[in-house]
């Protein structure tokens, strides 16, 4: 039986998810700053694919407190 994590546990292990996908190229580079649209969240559609499937991992906040985990603020 896998042990409940905590919720820095639970952040780490993401990140250290993401650090390794990345490694492994799941995603794309950074693009330049002169290409990139400044105040925009994507730049292209490779960009708003990306983000569609961040978000679709992320948790909502109901299902952060179930886990005992505070969200974030609102903003």
């Amino acid at each position: 039986m896998m042990a409940r994590l905590n919720g820095e546990q639970e952040q780490e292990e993401y990140v250290n998810k993401q650090i390794r996908e990345a490694q492994e190229g799941e995603y794309s580079g950074h693009k330049s700053i002169r290409e990139a649209e400044n105040g925009s969240m994507v730049n292209d559609m490779k960009d708003l694919k990306q983000l569609g499937e961040d978000m679709e991992e992320m948790s909502t906040n109901s299902e952060d407190e179930s886990r005992g985990l505070k969200p974030d603020p609102e903003q």
